[in-house]
């Protein structure tokens, strides 16, 4: 008798054991619009590509170790449909197969796919980018998805449809109703295969036309129960970061017009390292020394997010991408960009950016809301300052103020040379409602000093003589 308790009590400890040393199994509700919450929380991912010729297990290894290092969980990777299916009817799991399974069972990441490429067999087949050839049959797509979705159904919840087609480098025709009518057929299958899985549209570049034309005259709204947006303001668009505002709402009131109250995510997002001089893309020049370098990434990249969810619209964020691409991979689109946006460099060596994200999703790893209508800002005319203040569900305030990069009534168009940026200007921000009793001003690292000039009058706090210059960040943490 007594062995036998010995042996139920060392039974249930090891239970207990392995269910603590377990990952958590991913969760996927938390990607999903948040109903009548005042205070609701944004989840912060990384992206990544693994093409099965040159991915191995050593590189799917670092890459969860990396997301382990970072704190991340939430991950958007791309299931390439003409690699699994390169001939007709005959799948290849194996690859994929490894990769769920480290990444979920292992590491407990919440895996978000798209589904992108045609299959040669597929295609019209005249060209060598026979992937972004629009299928010559779509209910081909339809039994791939379904198949998809039945093998990894256990492990994945949201199935986003293509990538980018208001583009044509990823829809060639660029063809909205044929594509309504494919995305149809993928996502019945989707919902054949489970019912519990969310449909993503296939994630949109630039063209909020393209998702009212989908919606309002091609009926797809009721197949998509998430939106997915694309943001690379200063990389591939000469519109400024801050008009990142102006895009997710945008595209925002398109949902809540022609819509089914879809959640809305912006499922890639980042900024390059690459300059050569002046020049950046064929949209983007810089005119600033330190824009499109590793340290005003990291800035970059603080400001992007805050911007974005001082919107309150989305439900998930991912940041594009993991690391930077050795000179050995190809890249579809800009061979020059693409290479240079990761967090990290090919070899794992982290850029500031890596820092910059890791100290962001501890400053924002509770439920928050906006507060930027209790803020008045005293400033300069014809002023660059911006500034934007969250209240945590605990009680703290965190207030980000910065000078705007890309002013473009105030730069040249393309700047023959690069030039320091010499602005600067002092501000006073007052937050209404609260009542501080310790002030905390941080960098985009993180790296952290007291700030002494504040002043309390009637439940307000006010940050006296706040001094900016151009390329740096201000990150106040206020506790009442």
């Amino acid at each position: 008798m007594r062995k036998l308790n010995l042996g139920i009590i060392s039974l249930i400890f090891l239970v207990f054991t392995l269910s603590c040393s377990q990952p958590k199994a991913p969760k996927y509700k938390r990607l999903m619009k948040p109903e009548g919450k005042e205070f609701y929380h944004v989840p912060i991912g990384l992206c990544e590509d693994y093409p099965e010729e040159t991915t191995t297990s050593e590189i799917i290894k670092g890459d969860m170790e990396l997301l382990k290092d970072t704190g991340v969980d939430l991950l958007r990777i791309s299931f390439g449909w003409d690699a699994i299916e390169a001939d007709k009817d005959n799948y290849d799991w194996l690859f994929w197969d490894e990769y769920v399974n480290t990444a979920v069972d292992e590491y407990g990441i919440t895996l978000i796919p798209y589904i992108c490429y045609t299959p040669r067999w597929n295609s019209r087949g005249d060209s060598l980018m026979f992937w972004n050839d629009p299928p010559l049959d779509f209910d081909e797509f339809g039994e791939f998805m379904f198949d998809l979705v039945t093998r990894y159904k256990d492990k994945i919840k949201t199935w986003e449809l293509w990538n980018e087609p208001d583009l044509d480098i990823y829809w060639d025709t660029g063809d909205i109703a044929a594509f309504a009518e494919f995305t149809k057929i993928g996502a019945e299958a989707v919902r054949r295969a489970d019912p519990e899985a969310k449909v993503v549209l296939g994630g949109l570049a630039y063209h909020p036309e393209f998702l009212e034309e989908l919606f309002k005259d091609h009926g797809l709204s009721p197949y998509i129960d998430i939106v997915n947006i694309h943001n690379y303001y200063e990389t591939w668009s000469e519109r400024p970061v801050e008009d990142i505002v102006k895009n997710i709402n945008g595209m925002h009131e398109i949902i809540e017009k022609y819509g089914n109250d879809q959640s809305l995510w912006m499922a890639e997002v980042g900024y390059s390292t690459f300059r050569q001089g002046t020049y950046v893309s064929s949209s983007y020049s810089a005119y600033y020394d330190y824009e499109h370098t590793p340290e005003y990434q990291a800035v970059d990249l603080v400001k992007r997010i805050a911007l974005a969810l001082s919107t309150e619209k989305l439900s998930a964020l991912t940041w594009y991408e993991i690391k930077d691409l050795p000179k050995s991979e190809e890249v579809i689109g800009d061979n020059n960009n693409n290479r240079f946006l990761g967090i990290v460099y090919p070899d794992y060596k982290p850029k500031p950016t890596k820092q910059a994200l890791t100290f962001f999703r501890q400053l924002f790893s509770q439920p928050y809301k906006n507060i930027d209508p209790r803020l008045e800002v005293q400033k300069p005319e014809d002023s660059d300052a911006q500034v934007h203040a969250f209240e945590m569900e605990n009680g703290e305030v965190v207030v980000l103020s910065w000078l705007a990069t890309c002013v473009p009534e105030k730069r040249p168009k393309n700047p023959e040379e690069l030039v320091p940026d010499e602005r600067s200007e002092e501000i006073d921000i007052e937050i209404n409602g609260i009542e501080a009793n310790n002030v905390e001003l941080f960098d985009e690292l993180g790296n952290k000093k007291t700030w002494k000039n504040v002043s309390l009058t009637d439940n307000n706090t006010q940050l006296d003589q706040v001094s900016m210059s151009g390329g740096n960040i201000y990150i106040f943490r206020i506790k009442q």
